[in-house]
């Protein structure tokens, strides 16, 4: 054993690599789209919170005489409510379960993997198209949920371009 003041005949140790076990940096890029992907979902559930306490009495009452009109059976004001808090609450366990699925794929795609790139490209190029209509005027919320979605969908689009930037396609390939 030798003493603590001994000078050590092999040099010191090489110091450790700056940045994970690759020595790299991730870039800004991937952590941009990182955030964007993540505010998405976060939106999108603000939108459909929004979407979905807006529905009234009147518009209850309308898809009632179009069933009727088609001949189903008649329901009464209060059981379509009962329905639609249902089905929201079904909905609502579907979009964060989506959710989850969307941040876990970008937490791979923050991480360097690829193909976590090109299902987030291609869920979120689906996610945008299915957004448009909210944009256009095919929902209910009002102004507030047309605004909502032309967030979601700045989200979405800053998503897929901050993933596909120079300093972000050196990242993906060096792994």
């Amino acid at each position: 054993m030798t003493p603590p003041d001994a000078v050590n005949p092999y040099g010191a140790a090489p110091p450790p690599p700056p940045e994970g076990p690759s020595g790299r940096q991730r870039p800004r890029a991937v952590d941009y789209s990182f955030w964007a992907g993540v505010a998405s979902p976060i939106i999108g559930l603000v939108l459909f919170a929004v979407a979905s306490t807006t529905l009234t009495d009147a518009e209850l009452e309308m898809v009632i005489s179009q069933a009727e009109a088609a001949g189903q059976q008649q329901i009464t004001l209060d059981q379509a409510r009962a329905l639609f808090q249902v089905t929201i609450a079904i909905a609502a366990v579907f979009c964060l379960v989506l959710a989850g699925l969307w941040i876990m794929f970008l937490v791979f795609m923050r991480n360097g993997r690829n193909w976590a790139r090109i299902v987030i490209t291609v869920v979120g190029v689906l996610w945008f198209l299915l957004t448009i209509p909210t944009v256009v005027g095919g929902s209910t919320g009002g102004i507030a949920a047309v605004l909502l979605a032309v967030l979601q969908l700045a989200a979405l689009a800053a998503t897929i371009i901050y993933a596909y930037t120079t300093p972000a396609n050196t990242h993906f390939q060096s792994r």
